[in-house]
């Protein structure tokens, strides 16, 4: 026990100080929070429906850019495929009947 008296007072004193203070600050903290939460939705709700729709449509746009990059890019080595394979299949018939192709004239 303290010798002094009234230690118990000023203590108390001080630690409900400090929880006012705590209160304070949490009070300060929400009130920051609830006014960027109030312009974030201000600025979502200010964006017009046609820049929305352009945004969209140019999202679309490049997606449609690269699938048809993607699908050109797999025809022609499909493609390309193709050909080996008709050409080993053809030398083979030609090699069959004991022609071959002359490369390299």
């Amino acid at each position: 026990m303290s010798k002094v008296v009234g230690a118990n007072v000023l203590r108390t004193a001080k630690l409900e100080d400090a929880y006012a203070k705590a209160e304070q600050d949490v009070r300060d903290t929400m009130v920051v929070s609830a006014t960027a939460q109030w312009h974030e939705d201000q600025n979502a709700k200010s964006m017009s429906k046609s820049l929305i729709r352009k945004r969209d449509q140019e999202a679309i746009a490049k997606e449609r850019q690269a699938g048809a990059n993607e699908l050109l890019v797999r025809r022609s080595q499909r493609l390309a495929e193709l050909y080996e394979a008709e050409r080993e299949q053809w030398e083979k018939e030609l090699s069959d009947q004991g022609l071959v192709i002359a490369r390299g004239r």
